[in-house]
């Protein structure tokens, strides 16, 4: 087979069409650079050109998204160390009525278009990036924690205030981010699951407000990548949003790789174990890879990590998964 572009070799993928070999996509956090645009899009770029996967993802501070709302964060000179929140942003549940409609181009949401921007010239045009947006719901447990649950069920009118406030800055922030250099959005969802909220609860206070979101860049967005993520998460989502591939916890929550197939006909991206890849050896990791490929016979699947990988991966495994990967393409070849 002719060797395809990393935009061909998804967009076969998507289509459940044969492929040159598998397309891939890898990720983690940079916890030290992603202070500063140019130091998010330096790390990101050195990443992208060391592994080369087919769909880079832009994967900055977790608490991006809630900093221009008061959120204090501490940050450690640990490059292991994620940035925690310091305090809930506010005390009280009318907290949610306080929340006003953020600038998308100013302050941390301003600071991340312009690594987008970065990202971008680096990469070239071709390249496949995505860019991170949380959902409403699971941005309004990065201001409160805890608390949100206790919220949801003693002032749920508050609380959908505020989620419609945070529905409609993400929004506009996610139609820049197009216009800044992403081709896509991958869409994250910490509060999808079963383990945190019932089903009826999810559809009241995360479908409608996700929905804000994924229908203002439906028009636009080349790759919508759905995130769910934990256990016991909502999957059926997959097949009620408006998204090309769901991106879950494949090897720690159902359903499996193969049952996936099953359950949706959206692309699935993913077959890597997090902890695998973290503690296990080269040749462990190989075996994973051939495993998902053989799993789904190579059809429908963008071969990804179920999160964000962990700092301490050894190279050698991140290595193991492209080798693989690369020996696959000489045998369709």
């Amino acid at each position: 087979m002719t060797e395809m572009t990393q935009r061909e070799r998804i967009e076969a993928a998507l289509r459940g069409s044969a492929t040159d070999r598998l397309p891939y996509s890898l990720w983690r956090h940079f916890h030290t650079q992603d202070r500063t645009p140019e130091g998010l899009a330096s790390a990101t770029l050195m990443f992208a050109f060391q592994y080369t996967p087919d769909i880079i993802k832009l994967t900055p501070c977790g608490l991006y998204g809630v900093e221009e709302w008061g959120t204090e964060i501490a940050y450690f000179d640990d490059p292991h160390q994620p940035p925690q929140r310091v305090k809930p942003v506010f005390e009280d549940s009318k907290g949610w009525e306080s929340l006003r409609k953020l600038e998308p181009t100013s302050g941390s949401l301003g600071r991340e278009l312009q690594a987008i921007h970065l990202t971008r010239a680096g990469l070239g045009p071709d390249w496949p990036l995505l860019m991170t947006i949380f959902s409403p719901l699971t941005l309004a447990f990065k201001l409160v924690g805890d608390r949100l649950l206790e919220d949801l069920r003693t002032a749920p009118h508050l609380v959908e205030a505020g989620l419609a406030v945070i529905a409609e800055t993400m929004a506009a922030f996610a139609k820049l981010s197009l216009d800044a250099g992403a081709d896509g959005i991958f869409f994250a969802s910490q509060m999808a699951s079963r383990s945190l909220l019932t089903p009826a609860a999810y559809t009241r206070f995360g479908e409608p407000f996700d929905l804000v979101i994924l229908k203002a860049i439906a028009e636009r967005s080349w790759l919508t990548v759905l995130h769910l993520h934990g256990h016991e998460v909502f999957f059926e989502l997959a097949n009620r949003y408006p998204v090309h591939a769901v991106n879950w916890h494949d090897r720690e929550t159902a359903p499996a790789l193969p049952a996936g197939l099953t359950r949706t006909n959206r692309a699935l991206m993913a077959g890597l174990d997090l902890r695998l890849l973290e503690t296990g050896t080269p040749a462990q990791v190989a075996e994973m890879v051939r495993e998902s490929v053989t799993g789904t016979a190579g059809r429908r699947l963008i071969l990804a990590p179920g999160c964000v990988i962990p700092t301490r991966t050894p190279a050698a495994n991140l290595q193991a998964v492209v080798e693989v990967l690369r020996d696959d393409a000489s045998r369709r070849a």
